[in-house]
C-alpha cells in the first residue's frame, strides 16, 4: 500500500485503461458488489464501462498497460439495455454518501435529457427519470445535516435549469421534489452542506447569455432548499450570487469541505476559489503560458499541504494547481492525446482521474510506487507528442490580409444559425460564428494550421484529396471527397463543401477537425454558442450553450451520420385539453350520469362521489405534478367503467384516463399492468365497433388520443403501450379513414407516437411491426381525407420507421422501396403544403441511400 513517504513533487501517469474506444466524457468511483471498488466511465457512444480497481491494501501496483491494466475491464456490465441513446455527460455513484441509509446506486445524465438510476450492484437499469428539456451535464448529492435524512440529487442541464431529486423512495418512485429555474443556459452544479435539519444548500452556476458580441450574465447562485416534508416539495430560495466575475462562460464547479471552498472554472482559463457563504471569489488560478484554454472540468485532490486543484482543459491538457503551503509555484501541466472532459478525485488518496477523448481513462498519483513503467510512460509522451503535432502553424500575412476585416462584421450577414466566418482581427485570422438570435457574430477562436497530401478533384489540384463517407440511417453509404490547399481556412472549406453537398450546417465542425487533423490543421475549437443559438457542434441543443465538440485520432474516411430537421421523431405529441377543474368538471358529471344509468358494475357511492372528485381535484393542479400523488384507490374506478362497461356508457372514463395518463404518479413503472388493463380495454372497445369503428366518434377518438398521451406518460403506461403495439395498430388501422377531423388528427398522432417510441426504445422491433405503420400511412394517404397537419404527422411517422437503427430498419426500408412508398410520400405532400413537402424530401432523401 502506497504511503505519503514516498510522495513525489509532481504527479505522474499511474495506470492507463481503455473503455469501449468511444471519446470518455465522464467518470465516477464506485464500490460494487462485496465492496469491490470500481471506475466507472460513460463515453461519447453512450457506453458504460467498469474496470475493476486495486484494493487500498493491494501492495501489487497495478500496470498501466492499456491492454490490460489491472482494471478488469467490462463493457456496458448491465447489459445491452443500458446503453444510452446519446452521449453519456455525466455519472455520479451513491458511494460517495455517508450514510448506510440508502442502497447501492449510480446515476447518469445523457444528452438526450433523461437520467438514468442503475442498480450499484447488478449495474442493471432502474429507473429513467424525464423532466429536463435538453442535455444533463452536471450531477451532485445534496447531502442533509441529520445523517438519519436521505439526500437528494441535484441535476444541471443545457435547458437553463437544475432539479432536485428524491431518487431513494424505498419501494417508490423517484420524483423531482423542486425545479431552479432563471439560469443563463448551461446550468452545472454542487451540493453544499446543510445549514440545518431542515435546510439544505445548493450552489449553481451558469454559462451566459449573449449580450452583443460578447457572452455575459454567467452567474453564481447559492440556493437554500426548505423541505416542506409530507408535501414532497421544496421551497428555494437564493441568498447569495455573484454575476460576471469570470470573462467567459462557467463550465464547472465543486465543493471541498477542507476549506470550505466552491471551485469555478471557466472558457477564460480560470480557476476562481470562492466563499461557500456569498459566493465571492477568494483568489483566482490562472492557467499556465501565453494562451488561456477553455476549463471544462474542476475537482480538487489531498489535503493539507499536499491539496491541489486539478483542471480539465479543451486543449488537450491537465494543469494542477498546488493550494496547500508546500511549493507555491507555477501549475503542472500534464499533455494528453486529446480534449480532457472530466477529472475526479480517485477517493482521498490525493491521486486523479482524468477522462479523454482518445477514448482513456488516466490516472495520475504522485506516489512514486504507484508510477507507471519508464516504457508505458515513454508510450504516452509519445502520444501527446504525436497529437500536439498535428497543431502547427498558422496562415500567411498575405492570406490574412485578403480576409474580411473583423471591424466590419456588422456588414457581413450570416446565412444561417452557426455558420462560421473567417476574419482578420489584430493581425491575425480568427473565426467567428452566426447567432441568428443576437443577429451578429461571436468570435470563438483564432485559425492556424499545416498541409499534408496533394491530388486532382474535378480537374482542379489540391494538395490534399480527403476522403468523407455520409452514414445514411437505417444503411448506406454516401462516398464523396474534399479537395484542400495549403493556407486555405479549414471552416471556409468545410463549409464550402456543405453547401456544394447540402449536408447539414451541423457537420462543420466535424469537417473542419476531419481536414485539420489529416492536413495537420489547428483551428478554433467551435462549440460554444451565443445564448439562445445553437452552436454548431451541438445539434441537439436548444439552449446552445453545449460543450464543444473535437475529433480524435480521425478515421479514414471519415463517416458522418447525417441529420434531418423532421425525421426521425423524438418525444411525443399529446393531447391536454380538459385538464382543467372546468373541463375535468364536466367528464366526472356525465360520468356520474351513465353510472345512474348502467344496469350492472356500478361504482359505489365513494368511488362515484369523493374518489372521483379527489382525482379531478389533483389532475387539475398541473403545476404541483412534480410533488402530487395518485393512489390505486383513485384509479380503480377507471378499470371498472372501461373493463365492464359498454361503450355507449365508458367513453367519459376513456377521456378521463387520457387526461390521468399524463400524471407522473399514476402512470409510474410499478402500474404497468393496470395501464395493459386500461389501454387494452380501450382497445378492445374501438375494435368491437367493427365496421363502424370509421364511423363512431367518441370510442375511437378517445382511444386513439389515450393512447397518444400514453407513450409520454410514464414508464408504466409507455411500457403498456409496447406490449400492445399490435392491437394499437390494429385499431389505427380500422379508424384510419374516419370521416371526422378529431378522429383523423387522434390516429395521426397515435402513430407518430408509436413510431418515436419504436426509434427511441433499447428492444429493437422487429421489421413486420414497423411495416404495419407504413400500412396505416399507406391507408391514411391513399383515403384522400387527411388535413395538413395529420397527414405531416403520418408522413413524420413513416420517415421514423424507415430510420429505425440497426438491421431492421435496413429491411423496412428495403421492403419501403419494393412497394414504392416513395411515390405514394411524393404525390400526397404535394397537396399538403410546405412542411410536407420538405417532410417528404427527407423521406426520399432516407429511401435513396
Amino acid at each position: 500500500m502506497a504511503d505519503n513517504n514516498d510522495l513525489t513533487d509532481e504527479y505522474v501517469l499511474s495506470t492507463q485503461l481503455l473503455s469501449d474506444g468511444e471519446p470518455t466524457r465522464c467518470a465516477t468511483i464506485h464500490s460494487g458488489s462485496d465492496k469491490i471498488l470500481e471506475l466507472l466511465s460513460g463515453s461519447q457512444g453512450g457506453i458504460i464501462s467498469k474496470f475493476i480497481l486495486p484494493d487500498s491494501n493491494d501492495s501489487q501496483k497495478q500496470s498501466a498497460d492499456a491492454s490490460n491494466s489491472g482494471g478488469g475491464l467490462e463493457i456496458q456490465p448491465g447489459g445491452a439495455n443500458t446503453r444510452h441513446p446519446h452521449q453519456i455527460t455525466a455519472i455520479l455513484s451513491s458511494s460517495s454518501l455517508k450514510t448506510n441509509l440508502v442502497s447501492s446506486i449510480y446515476v447518469t445524465g445523457c444528452k438526450d435529457g433523461k437520467i438514468r438510476v442503475m442498480d450499484g450492484n447488478t449495474h442493471e437499469l432502474k429507473e429513467v427519470l424525464e423532466g429536463h428539456s435538453n442535455a444533463v451535464t452536471s450531477l451532485s448529492w445534496i447531502s442533509p445535516q441529520n445523517e438519519s435524512a436521505k439526500p437528494w440529487l441535484v441535476s444541471g442541464s443545457w435547458d437553463g435549469t437544475a432539479k432536485i431529486w428524491d431518487i431513494f423512495q424505498n419501494n417508490n418512485s423517484s420524483i423531482c421534489i423542486g425545479t431552479l429555474a432563471g439560469h443563463e443556459n448551461t446550468v452545472s452544479v454542487a451540493g453544499l452542506p446543510a445549514e440545518s435539519d431542515s435546510i439544505r444548500k445548493v450552489v449553481t452556476v451558469s454559462a451566459g447569455i449573449a449580450e452583443g458580441n460578447s457572452i455575459r450574465g454567467h452567474t453564481v447562485r447559492i440556493w437554500t432548499l426548505s423541505d416542506n416534508g409530507a408535501n414532497n416539495d421544496i421551497t428555494s430560495k437564493i441568498v447569495a450570487q455573484v454575476s460576471n466575475d469570470h470573462s467567459g462562460p462557467m463550465r464547472d464547479v465543486c465543493y471541498d469541505a477542507d476549506t470550505h471552498s466552491i471551485y469555478t472554472c471557466s472558457n477564460d482559463g480560470t480557476v476562481k476559489i470562492r466563499s461557500a457563504e456569498d459566493g465571492k471569489c477568494i483568489e483566482t488560478l490562472v492557467y499556465p503560458g501565453y494562451e488561456q484554454p477553455m476549463l471544462l472540468s474542476v475537482c480538487v485532490v489531498g489535503s493539507g499541504a499536499t491539496k491541489a486543484v486539478v483542471v480539465g482543459a479543451e486543449d488537450g491538457n491537465v494543469a494542477i494547481f498546488n493550494i496547500g503551503q508546500q511549493k507555491q509555484g507555477e501549475a503542472q501541466v500534464i499533455g494528453h492525446p486529446g480534449c480532457v472532459w472530466n477529472v475526479i478525485p480517485l477517493g482521498t488518496t490525493g491521486d486523479f482521474v482524468s477522462s479523454c477523448h482518445d477514448g482513456n481513462i488516466r490516472l495520475f498519483t504522485r506516489h512514486a510506487s504507484l508510477a507507471a513503467s519508464p516504457e508505458v510512460l515513454k508510450a504516452f509522451k509519445d502520444a501527446v507528442t504525436e497529437a500536439k503535432a498535428v497543431r502547427s502553424t498558422g496562415p500567411s500575412a498575405e492570406e490574412i490580409a485578403k480576409l474580411p476585416k473583423w471591424e466590419m462584421n456588422a456588414l457581413t450577414q450570416g446565412r444561417s444559425e452557426g455558420q462560421v466566418q473567417v476574419f482578420q482581427k489584430d493581425g491575425k485570422a480568427i473565426a467567428a460564428q452566426w447567432s441568428a438570435s443576437s443577429g451578429t457574430w461571436i468570435e470563438v477562436g483564432e485559425v492556424t494550421g499545416t498541409n499534408e497530401n496533394a491530388g486532382t478533384l474535378n480537374g482542379k489540384q489540391y494538395d490534399h484529396i480527403l476522403p468523407i463517407e455520409v452514414d445514411v440511417p437505417g444503411g448506406g453509404v454516401q462516398k464523396l471527397q474534399i479537395g484542400y490547399n495549403n493556407g486555405e481556412n479549414p471552416f471556409v472549406t468545410a463549409q464550402e463543401f456543405i453547401d456544394e453537398h447540402m449536408l447539414d450546417q451541423n457537420y462543420l465542425p466535424q469537417i473542419a477537425d476531419y481536414i485539420r487533423q489529416r492536413a495537420g490543421q489547428s483551428g478554433p475549437t467551435i462549440g460554444m454558442g451565443a445564448g439562445g443559438s445553437t452552436a454548431a457542434t451541438n445539434s441537439n441543443s436548444s439552449s446552445g450553450m453545449g460543450a464543444p465538440s473535437y475529433a480524435s485520432e480521425p478515421a479514414v474516411p471519415m463517416d458522418i451520420t447525417p441529420t434531418y430537421d423532421y425525421l426521425p421523431m423524438k418525444g411525443y405529441k399529446t393531447f391536454e385539453t380538459g385538464i382543467d377543474k372546468k373541463g375535468l368538471s364536466k367528464v366526472i358529471q356525465k360520468i356520474r350520469e351513465f353510472n345512474d344509468s348502467v344496469s350492472s358494475n356500478q361504482l359505489s357511492t365513494g368511488e362515484a362521489g369523493e374518489t372521483l372528485d379527489s382525482l379531478a381535484n389533483t389532475l387539475s393542479v398541473t403545476n404541483r405534478y412534480h410533488s402530487s400523488t395518485i393512489s390505486m384507490a383513485e384509479l380503480a374506478p377507471l378499470h371498472t367503467m372501461i373493463r365492464q362497461w359498454d361503450a355507449t356508457h365508458a367513453f367519459p372514463a376513456i377521456d378521463l384516463a387520457r387526461i390521468a395518463v399524463l400524471h407522473p404518479d399514476a402512470a409510474k413503472s410499478e402500474r404497468r399492468a393496470y395501464w395493459e388493463e386500461i389501454l387494452g380495454g380501450a382497445l378492445d372497445m374501438c375494435l368491437e365497433l367493427g365496421d363502424a369503428a370509421a364511423k363512431e366518434v367518441a370510442v375511437p377518438m378517445l382511444t386513439m388520443r389515450l393512447i397518444a398521451n400514453s407513450y409520454k406518460g410514464g414508464p408504466g403506461s409507455a411500457g403498456a403501450t409496447g406490449i400492445l403495439i399490435d392491437k394499437i395498430l390494429d385499431c389505427a388501422e380500422a379508424c384510419a379513414t374516419s370521416g371526422n377531423k378529431n378522429v383523423r388528427l387522434s390516429v395521426a398522432t397515435a402513430i407518430l407516437n408509436t413510431s418515436s417510441y419504436m426509434h427511441a426504445s433499447s428492444t429493437p422491433f422487429p421489421s413486420s411491426v414497423a411495416m404495419r405503420v407504413v400500412d396505416v400511412v399507406g391507408t391514411i394517404a391513399g383515403c384522400g381525407k387527411y388535413e395538413t397537419e395529420p397527414m405531416v404527422r403520418s408522413l413524420v411517422a413513416l420517415g421514423t420507421v424507415l430510420l429505425l437503427p440497426g438491421g431492421y430498419g435496413s429491411e423496412v426500408k428495403k421492403l419501403a422501396k419494393e412497394r414504392s412508398i416513395g411515390s405514394m410520400v411524393e404525390r400526397v405532400a404535394a397537396g399538403h403544403g410546405e412542411m410536407a413537402s420538405d417532410v417528404s424530401k427527407e423521406i426520399m432523401s432516407v429511401l435513396s441511400s
